[in-house]
């Protein structure tokens, strides 16, 4: 058998990579990705999967498998490995799809410039390339491919684009890429490619994700032009219950998310306080993952159309209404409130927090996204509403429904919420820091950065001493603690990419990312140990 590593990924999983230590720290050195094709192992966890596993997600030269519960013991993973996995990683590609490109990229002629060759010999060489999907990632349906000419390896942008069109054909270090969706980025573009290799909205999982692990691709030069690609937008639904005034700081439709797309390069996303919308919904009898409206920063605003009830929950928002002949009450937290046509409900933001839900009757009506209607920006996944625009649930709302009394909950029943210390897990490089690194973490203050959102949150305070040599860039769940170059770690949230290239200090215990993401810019986190050795 092949020779593998296997490292703990916090509580949640293990990674599992080709290869010792050694060559992984080699390749680094080298500059060079350890490669394998985990496509025989994806068909063997789909035939025959561990109990409990939650999903499996493929990198250059790791594997990782993440469990809902308790994850198996590494004597039975190891048991379980040797009793069928393909012992070849390295293999050919099981088919070859061509992508048409029209080679219009604004970097074409600078990249020509900089390699002292023509624009034809790039795009000569750019075409004979045998690339290889090795993984998908950054964005949904992202391929990462191997068997670039090495004649052509330029380093990325010093300075990403805030914006690259969905299509663009581009290429990094050793590596071609195709952005599927619109996003920032720092490759160098080439072109465009007149197919659609990202369509979450196709009838068949084919056509949803056109490349998959270990697929060939040939790049075939045209002069067709490439179809615009245009985003989702929130529909005018019928009988509508509120209508959104204003969309204040921030305010998204989350539900329980996307687990299980990681594979594809599909960010789980979700709540940032995946229990307030849990005991939201509860208030209203919904289930408790249904679609709500995520708000944070204050300034919210929505008329009530309808009599209505909602449900509000998570940081307290010091909401009120305001009613068409000038009267003003407040509303709680936790709590249920009426409303009558022409009523305004407003919300001024949290002080015992940052994410607030309001919960509509059966759940916000909004189209479902690979399974959720949860809105991912960066991702371009699902839609949300502007000012201006209705929204309406899911369940049946009447008069009768202000007669019913309101519904409520102590927050001190609440689990787990009058506790905000956050246990933080060993990653899967935690064994690369120093132990004056690892000390310092557990035991510098840290403070949430304004510049943290629902794909990461940075963290303010002293620089860690960071592990030195390139890394090859693995598979990242919510919660990994990622240290930069700059030593200040990185919590990703929901939103963040399924793949990324910094040493992973620790792995934030899943029933305490919520605390993280609850904190507010310039709040203090305390990170207590749980599971380290010593």
């Amino acid at each position: 058998m092949s020779e593998f590593s296997i490292l703990a990924f916090g509580s949640v999983g293990w990674l599992i990579r080709a290869g010792t230590a050694h060559d992984f720290a080699m390749a680094g050195r080298a500059g060079e990705p350890v490669e394998a094709d985990w496509s025989g192992w994806g068909r063997r966890l789909m035939e025959d999967p561990l109990v409990g596993l939650a999903e499996w997600i493929p990198a250059f030269g790791s594997l990782l498998l993440r469990f809902d519960g308790e994850r198996p013991t590494r004597r039975h993973l190891e048991t379980w490995m040797a009793s069928g996995f393909p012992e070849e990683i390295h293999r050919r590609p099981t088919r070859t799809v061509e992508m048409p490109v029209r080679y219009d990229g604004e970097d074409l002629g600078s990249v020509a410039e900089r390699l002292g060759m023509s624009r034809e010999e790039v795009i000569r060489r750019h075409v004979g390339g045998k690339y290889r999907v090795q993984c998908l990632g950054f964005s949904p349906g992202f391929p990462y491919l191997t068997g670039l000419d090495p004649g052509l390896r330029v380093p990325r942008r010093d300075s990403p684009r805030a914006r690259v069109p969905a299509g663009s054909v581009a290429m990094g270090g050793s590596h071609a890429g195709i952005y599927t969706v619109p996003s920032p980025g720092g490759w160098n573009l080439l072109g465009t490619t007149t197919r659609r290799i990202f369509d979450p909205g196709a009838e068949r999982m084919e056509d949803r994700f056109l490349l998959g692990v270990g697929d060939g691709v040939q790049f075939v030069e045209t002069d067709e032009a490439a179809v615009n690609w245009e985003p989702a937008r929130w529909t005018e639904r019928e009988d509508p219950w509120l209508r959104l005034i204003s969309s204040g700081g921030m305010l998204g439709i989350q539900d329980g998310g996307r687990p299980g797309w990681a594979r594809y390069g599909v960010p789980a996303g979700g709540a940032m306080d995946p229990m307030a919308l849990r005991w939201t919904n509860r208030l209203l009898g919904n289930p408790e993952e249904s679609a709500a409206l995520e708000m944070a920063g204050g300034g919210q605003m929505l008329e009530a159309l309808e009599v209505v009830t909602v449900g509000i929950g998570g940081a307290e928002a010091h909401g009120e209404v305001r009613s068409p002949d000038g009267r003003v009450r407040g509303v709680r937290c936790w709590s249920t409130e009426t409303l009558v046509p022409g009523e305004v409900l407003v919300f001024r933001g949290g002080h015992d927090g940052v994410w607030s839900y309001l919960a509509l009757r059966g759940g916000v009506s909004a189209p479902l996204v690979l399974g959720s209607a949860s809105y991912n920006a960066r991702a371009s996944l699902g839609t949300v509403p502007q000012a201006g625009d209705s929204i309406t649930g899911n369940g049946l709302e009447s008069a009768l429904d202000s007669m019913t009394g309101s519904r409520w909950v102590d927050p001190r029943w609440l689990p787990g919420r009058d506790r905000m210390t956050v246990r933080v897990w060993p990653g899967p490089q935690a064994d690369r820091f120093e132990p004056a690194a690892v000390k310092a973490f557990f035991e510098s203050v840290w403070r949430v950065s304004p510049q943290s959102d629902r794909v990461g949150y940075r963290m303010e305070g002293p620089a860690l001493p960071v592990p030195g040599g390139l890394m090859t860039s693995e598979p990242v769940l919510p919660g990994s603690v990622q240290v930069p170059p700059e030593g200040r770690p990185i919590v990703t949230m929901p939103d963040g990419p399924t793949v990324g290239g910094y040493p992973k200090l620790g792995m934030v215990d899943p029933r305490d990312l919520w605390r993280v993401a609850q904190t507010s810019a310039g709040a203090e986190v305390t990170w207590v140990p749980e599971g380290w050795d010593g």
